[in-house]
């Protein structure tokens, strides 16, 4: 007998509901007791039925009324009940199978988001809706700082996600050696602000964003709070000076309470992490999080810092497509939650050369200690001296 749960007690409750097999699964027979729903490793349901009921069921579920199904499902099998088609119905949304027929016409949407909503509806639990995924998207206002092979890439997936509006804050010029990774400029805009030549090629991409665009260098916390009134996150992928560009992005977003994803890319890996100011650890909790688990830490900053090292940029176009999907997709997931971010609190690091990743050890929120998110002191710590030296 099914179990009394939410689920089934919408069933019961409304029989002109119209539950479907999700359309981005396909339903096929193994043989006269096998069938799969599902045809990828991994998202591939396999089921018994030797007398074809569960079958049947699965095959009616085409977005039809629940009432014309057990109709039709009875008239075959007379044996059934309510209960137990209601059961065979449970059976499907343990396995996330099913959703409710949605007309999508009705809604006021791109049809070029119709194949992310087929994405995102592998996600959803019965009764919800990919849609509202969506909505969240394309309601939402991205800051994006950076525009070079992080931000430029960055930039073209976010057209195909269609947030309400994207603000752009860069100040370099177009150079030829940016074009091998730099996807979005060509040669004619050699010489261009990469502001304009970004802003330009948004509007042809996706003319319903609503694009702003800053020739702004960012060396204060002040130069990135000034624009983020009305923005639902923050993107930074700036990278010089390294260190101290997070950390001037971090004070920013904290003061603004501004959800921020940075990425970085080094030799042939990248990593993401993100900042829910006052719920996960800021930059600044991570800088007193390896002060005090990794006792080298403060001398290689100090290291890495009296080199002024100034290596050649080291970049490669396919790389930089794995990183920067990466920092989008954690975005999405933080905007909307239809899945959980993988960075926040962590390092998510992207091996360049096997596809392979993973995420460093967490870090907390030095709520007592941290003097950017918290209550502590800056002169406590040893390492945010180092950060003032020039």
């Amino acid at each position: 007998m099914y179990l009394d749960n939410q689920i089934v007690r919408r069933f019961m409750n409304n029989k002109y509901i119209r539950p479907r097999i999700k359309p981005i699964y396909p339903v096929y027979k193994l043989n006269d007791l096998l069938f799969r729903v599902g045809a990828q490793l991994g998202l591939t349901t396999e089921f018994e039925d030797p007398e074809g009921k569960l079958y049947e069921l699965v095959s009616l579920l085409d977005g039809r009324e629940l009432n014309e199904i057990i109709v039709a499902m009875k008239k075959k099998f007379a044996d059934l009940t309510d209960e137990d088609i209601f059961e065979g119905l449970e059976i499907l949304c343990n396995e996330d199978l099913i959703e409710e027929y949605e007309d999508y016409s009705k809604y006021d949407i791109d049809d070029r988001y119709l194949p992310n909503i087929s994405y995102f509806s592998r996600f959803m639990k019965y009764g919800m809706n990919a849609y509202d995924i969506q909505k969240k998207i394309n309601d939402s206002t991205i800051l994006l700082l950076g525009l070079g092979g992080g931000g430029s890439n960055i930039l073209t997936l976010l057209s195909g996600l269609g947030p309400k509006k994207i603000k752009i804050v860069d100040y370099d010029k177009v150079e030829k050696s940016n074009l091998g990774r730099q996807l979005i400029y060509k040669e004619s805009d050699l010489g261009k602000l990469k502001v304009k030549v970004a802003v330009n090629a948004l509007k042809e991409m996706n003319s319903t964003i609503e694009v702003e665009g800053y020739n702004q260098k960012i060396e204060t916390s002040d130069d990135v709070l000034k624009y983020t009134d009305g923005v639902d996150l923050v993107i930074c992928v700036i990278d010089e000076p390294p260190f101290i560009a997070q950390k001037t992005v971090n004070k920013a977003i904290v003061e603004a309470k501004v959800p921020c994803v940075f990425g970085a890319s080094q030799v042939s890996r990248g990593r993401v992490f993100s900042v829910i100011p006052n719920i996960t650890g800021c930059f600044d909790c991570l800088n007193i999080h390896y002060t005090l688990h990794d006792d080298k830490f403060v001398e290689q900053f100090v290291g890495f810092r009296n080199i002024s090292f100034n290596p050649p940029t080291v970049a490669y176009a396919p790389a930089m497509y794995q990183l920067t999907a990466a920092i989008v997709d954690e975005a999405v997931r933080i905007i909307t939650g239809y899945m959980e971010a993988r960075s926040l609190g962590t390092q998510y690091e992207i091996n360049y050369e096997d596809g392979s990743s993973f995420t460093h050890p967490s870090w907390s929120r030095y709520e007592k200690d941290c003097p950017t998110c918290g209550n502590g002191k800056t002169d406590k710590w040893e390492i945010f001296r180092y950060y003032d030296k020039k």
